[in-house]
């Protein structure tokens, strides 16, 4: 770029003498372009016509036009014209690109490599994107263990002022982790140390290297740092407060890719702790922060509890409004006795209020629709459990790919909310094919819209027909009515079922209204069902209690339910609870005469290794009166997918004398799951699973059947996929030992 600056004024040099000084340009033009058009030259240029001639300016015009990045030279002439000069600048492209091909790759094929491109076909060459490119297939081979892929490029020039990008790739062996080296740890064994790392040794079947407690033994580079702060913590957990470890040096064998890692500590003394005073804590007092601390005297000091503690302080703090509190603990230690005391200091400035709401990113969803689901309103004391609070609500309606809330302080005493959310497509027309064990195959249907309007209201029409079963559903809901948290709806239905023994069809319509407390965590509601039933007997002996349910029915029944819901994630819940008890009560008119309660709870909580453990139980009980007997369609039946895994469905219930199923009027059944993810970018996930559980008639209750097996869930494009391996651990005569069931396009 200099030599050019430098021959330009050489040039106006020479024609310096030519023309006055103050003479005008009155013409610009532009040569020696042929991709490029010419505005984009133009608007580097800051030299127009009516200015005065300056060879300073034009020098600088060069410069700027060169900075484009497109062309190889550029050169200016003066010519003079009627009146003044004519200025001419003149470019030399350099070339594009025509084609870009790879070299030697065999790993990873041209189309996931061509994801690598930073540089495109058909684009003006360009060095530092080539640049770009090669280090973005580097990252690609580096996550497949193979550091020592070695990649250049060439360029091959074709006519027209055009190149091949050639890339050359000579793919290495893929390294593996055969040892990590720590030095210095005389108090906690190195295998401790180890334990959770991201990078580590090989272990474990390769096949099974997918598991989060298997390891590949492939280097992780972006994760050596958070190893090594995980070590860091494993000892200050232990009270090692002066602990040093040394950032890991990574050396890789270029003949074998085996790859070495080394990691030196110091260990330093071990504190115990004397004492924990606190300074400006008010309006807590001691003995609230002392069960948040949970720290014992004379035990070792375990940073990592204090620091999460300090953390939950914060956010005691940001509950009463303080946002800006300023939460730390001042350690000061005892070298000689190796003890230390601990003061937690607390600055909490000004309580801060919300000034105002401000929310981006909904182009469909109207702004109420977000406002209802928050916790907070404008003029609302500041509330960090709220805010968490708040997202989770908006995550759970489903509405959005992703949201963000975030403050900005305006005041001394006052925070702009901002509610930043990303939108996704509410509205789904499914058509897909599905399969039961006992159903077996089935088509589906359905258009549904989550967000109509981008109003909140849900709406479903839905058909789901299969050998045994079809059901056609019509359904509205406006969860939030007239912007109060009461949810009001219709369901109407017409469903037909071939059971073992019976065949039934129901048609009905259920109008319900509820309403939600306790942060949206609570919901007490009602419901009103009418429904028509038909059922046909399908055995050669039916049995007295079948035999009372052949005919025509008409069950009018009130519908009180109680919901308490915790759960982090409607879809797939991590944590939390969801606990619901549901009363039926018929007789109000028709000739069902009958009382119904069923009870039910789950809780999710992490685990380690990315474990999730999840356990439910459910308990029932139906009993009829008015001398009715109790509807066999509405008592209990256990087996299949939903409960007890181990058993077909429906086949856990009790049997009358010819054998025929008639349900049981009390249940209980209980599970245990280990959720594990397989392919999480998939969302595959694998389930260890224990069940146990029965159902009964008259007094009887006993006798719990119990089963255990695996179970692979997939949350896929089409709608969740469920496969099950269920073992009945104690068969008994007519039960099988091993069940297989299957279930597609409906939610688990």
């Amino acid at each position: 770029m200099k030599k050019i600056s430098i021959f330009f004024v050489l040039t106006i040099a020479i024609l310096y003498s030519t023309f006055a000084l103050s003479t005008p340009v009155i013409s610009i033009r532009i040569e020696g372009n042929l991709r490029t058009d010419k505005e984009t030259i133009k608007s580097a240029i800051n030299t127009k016509t009516g200015d005065e001639f300056s060879i300073k300016k034009i020098d600088d015009d060069i410069l700027n036009i060169y900075s484009l990045g497109f062309y190889r030279t550029v050169s200016a002439s003066a010519t003079e014209g009627a009146g003044g000069i004519i200025l001419t600048f003149r470019v030399k492209e350099k070339p594009s690109v025509r084609y870009i091909m790879f070299k030697g790759n065999d790993e990873i094929s041209d189309k996931k490599l061509q994801k690598a491109l930073k540089i495109k076909p058909y684009n003006i060459l360009n060095k530092k994107l080539i640049e770009e490119t090669i280090s973005n297939i580097m990252g690609m081979y580096a996550s497949k263990g193979m550091y020592l892929t070695k990649i250049n490029y060439t360029l091959k020039k074709v006519p027209g002022n055009r190149v091949d990008v050639i890339f050359h790739i000579r793919e290495s062996k893929e390294t593996v982790i055969r040892d990590i080296n720590i030095i210095g740890n005389k108090h906690i064994d190195t295998d401790d140390l180890e334990d959770g790392l991201k990078n580590h040794i090989k272990k474990g079947p390769y096949i099974l290297t997918f598991l989060p407690w298997f390891y590949t033994g492939k280097l992780r580079i972006d994760s050596l740092e958070s190893d090594r702060q995980k070590i860091i913590d494993k000892y200050l957990a232990r009270g090692y407060l002066d602990v040093d470890v040394s950032e890991p040096l990574v050396s890789i064998e270029p003949d074998t890719g085996n790859i070495h890692i080394d990691i030196s500590i110091k260990e330093g003394e071990q504190y115990k702790l004397n004492s924990i005073g606190f300074k400006n804590i008010e309006p807590f007092k001691p003995k609230q922060l002392l069960e948040v601390i949970d720290l014992e005297k004379n035990k070792p000091i375990d940073i990592v509890k204090l620091r999460k503690a300090i953390e939950k302080i914060t956010d005691m703090y940001g509950d009463l409004g303080y946002a800006f509190a300023d939460v730390y603990p001042d350690i000061k230690k005892d070298k000689k006795t190796h003890r230390a005391d601990i003061t937690i200091v607390v600055n909490k400035g000004q309580k801060v209020y919300i000034s105002r709401i401000e929310i981006t990113g909904n182009i469909r969803t109207h702004d109420n629709v977000i406002r209802r689901e928050l916790l907070l309103k404008e003029g609302s004391l500041y509330s960090t459990t709220k805010i968490k609070k708040s997202k989770r609500n908006l995550n759970n309606l489903n509405y959005f790919e992703n949201v963000k809330i975030k403050t900005k302080r305006v005041a001394p005493n006052k925070v702009k909310m901002i509610v930043e959310v990303k939108e996704k497509r509410t509205g789904l027309l499914t058509i897909g094919a599905g399969y039961g064990s006992y159903s077996k195959f089935g088509v589906m249907g359905s258009v549904s819209e989550t967000n109509l309007f981008g109003t909140g209201i849900h709406g479903k029409l839905s058909a789901n027909i299969s050998a045994k079963s079809s059901l056609f559903d019509l359904s509205l809901t406006n969860p939030w009515w007239h912007n109060r948290p009461i949810s009001i709806g219709v369901d109407i239905f017409h469903q037909e079922f071939d059971n073992y023994d019976y065949k039934r069809k129901s048609t009905g319509i259920v109008p319900a209204i509820s309403r939600r407390y306790w942060d949206q965590t609570l919901t007490i509601g009602l419901k009103y069902s009418l429904t028509r039933d038909k059922i046909t007997l399908d055995t050669d002996n039916p049995g007295y209690y079948l035999k009372q349910e052949e005919g025509k029915h008409i069950d009018s029944s009130l519908i009180p339910f109680i919901t308490y819901n915790t759960l982090d994630n409607y879809i797939f819940p991590t944590k939390g609870a969801n606990i619901n008890l549901t009363l039926r009560f018929a007789g109000l008119g028709g000739d069902r005469k009958y009382y119904k309660a069923v009870m039910f709870g789950e809780y999710f909580h992490p685990l380690f290794w990315d474990l999730i453990g999840h356990i439910k139980a459910e308990e029932g009980f139906i009993r009829s009166y008015a001398g009715k007997d109790t509807p066999v369609d509405k008592r209990f039946f256990l087996g299949g997918i939903d409960n007890m895994r181990g058993f077909e469905d429906g086949k856990l219930s009790p049997k009358d004398s010819d054998g025929n199923y008639i349900g049981g009027e009390k249940e209980f059944y209980a599970s245990a799951e280990v959720i594990f993810p397989i392919l999480e970018s998939l969302h595959l996930y694998g389930v260890v699973f224990g069940d146990v559980g029965n159902c009964w008639t008259g007094k009887d209750f006993g006798n719990l059947k119990k089963d255990a097996g695996f179970e692979v869930r997939w949350i896929s494009p089409l709608g969740p996929v469920r496969i099950s391996i269920g073992k009945n651990l104690s068969p008994k005569d007519g039960e099988k030992s091993t069940v297989f069931l299957f279930s597609a396009g409906a939610l688990f």
